[in-house]
Parts: C-alpha cells; structure tokens; sequence
C-alpha cells in the first residue's frame, strides 16, 4: 500500500498554479504536488464571468464552454506529458554523470 503525503488543495490560499491556460472565460490551472515517487501534477477548471461589477468563477460550464474546456485540457495535458519527459531527461542525465 502506498502512503500519500497530504498536500494543500488547489483552492487552498497559496497555492500557486505552476501553468494556466485561459480562453473565452474558461481556465485551467494545473498544479504541482510533490509524493514520495516524485511530483504529480493535478488540474482545476474554472468558468470566469461577471455579475454586476463583481468578476465571479464557478466551477459550471455551459454548453458552449466544453469545447473551449476540452481544448484547453488538451493543452495542459500535452504541458504536463513535456514537463514530466524533461524532468526524466534531466533525471537521467544527473544519473549518467
């Protein structure tokens, strides 16, 4: 069994985003944490929109966001895919020295 280190969620204060994609008022945020086989990274998606003068987010998206989310998953995803091959290759490297 394995043992997870508990790590502040992403809606947490201080938590900072290490890559967020925006478009037409929907953003991904992805968010590093650090366990025992090395960093693993976690998404959180959000709607942008304003009500009066105040800026709001909600985690609902209508119809006509999922296109822009889908998109936009597809990036940080690809972000995530290159992060992690660098860290191997540098991993690797270090070993080969």
């Amino acid at each position: 069994m394995t043992k997870q280190t508990q790590q502040p969620k992403p809606d947490q204060a201080g938590t900072k985003p290490v890559k967020v994609c925006r478009l037409r008022g929907v953003k991904i945020a992805v968010f590093e944490n650090k366990g025992e086989q090395g960093a693993f990274y976690k998404t959180a998606i959000q709607r942008i929109y304003r009500e009066g003068e105040e800026w709001k987010t909600t985690t609902s998206l209508g119809r006509d966001d999922l296109p822009v989310a889908r998109m936009l998953l597809q990036r940080a995803w690809e972000w995530i895919l290159e992060t992690e091959a660098g860290s191997a290759r540098d991993e690797g490297e270090l070993k080969g020295s």
